[in-house]
């Protein structure tokens, strides 16, 4: 079986947040400040909403993400948050420390003053585990390049 670099919160039969990862934006570039840009496409759906659309997202920002579900997998308590830079998409999973999260969030479908779309669901422990190996996977595809201007000597 092949890796997928896809994440996906949720039941993509139901209510979900799919972040499906197309390529790097600048892929001969490896510096940090554009090395890591990443073409993707999200699709969400909430309650009576379903819809997609297009973002350019960060490999810091899935990393962030990865560490902080790495957490939120041991403990099944705490918060575990992704935010892209533009403020496209940001959302969090919160863990009750019973078996239960709560995924809220906000998607703007166009940077700056896009639609916006509030949402907020539920899943169930069975989806923490394999939403950490698809971040892994993800990582794997498109790792973090260069270093940040503050670890350079």
């Amino acid at each position: 079986m092949t890796a997928s670099t896809e994440v996906l919160i949720g039941d993509l039969d139901a209510q979900h947040v799919l972040i499906r990862p197309l390529f790097r934006s600048h892929p001969d570039l490896f510096e940090v400040k554009d090395g890591n840009w990443i073409d993707c496409e999200l699709q969400i759906a909430a309650g009576g909403f379903r819809g997609g659309f297009r973002a350019n997202l960060r490999s810091e920002e899935f990393q962030s993400f990865s560490e902080e579900m790495e957490d939120l997998s041991r403990t099944l308590e705490g918060t575990a948050t992704f935010s892209s830079m533009d403020g496209q998409i940001a959302f969090s999973l919160i863990g009750d420390g019973k078996g239960g999260v709560r995924v809220t969030g906000e998607a703007i479908d166009t940077t700056g003053n896009g639609n916006r779309l509030q949402f907020a669901f539920g899943i169930d422990q069975s989806h923490v585990a394999p939403i950490g190996q698809s971040l892994h996977d993800l990582l794997v595809a498109f790792p973090v390049t260069g270093v940040p201007d503050a670890e350079q000597t």
